[in-house]
């Protein structure tokens, strides 16, 4: 298995936005993508600018080729810099399967 932590930070005054787009885009994910194990936002408890989108795939594949094609990807990259403060950080895994 194959997961992803993205980490981002909202424009001042945009972090409800910025989590509608993410609910939009977790709605897309869960119905058209069976590969997609989890796609989940977190918003920090003390900082709610700050976030962490969790993402697992059934392996790299499925992220690379299927979840980056689709066009509702291709539309949030476009949009993501309309709402945050600098770059993402996009953290890979291979997870670690207990036997």
């Amino acid at each position: 298995m194959f997961a992803l932590v993205v980490l981002l930070k909202a424009q001042k005054g945009k972090d409800k936005e910025l989590e509608q787009l993410f609910q939009e885009m977790t709605e897309k994910v869960r119905q058209n993508e069976k590969d997609t194990l989890m796609y989940d936002l977190h918003r920090k408890t003390d900082a709610s600018a700050e976030m962490l989108l969790y993402e697992r795939y059934t392996d790299k594949e499925a992220w690379e080729v299927t979840h980056r094609s689709t066009p509702y990807f291709k539309k949030l990259q476009e949009a993501l810099p309309t709402y945050i403060e600098g770059e993402l950080e996009v953290i890979k895994y291979e997870v670690v399967e207990v036997k």
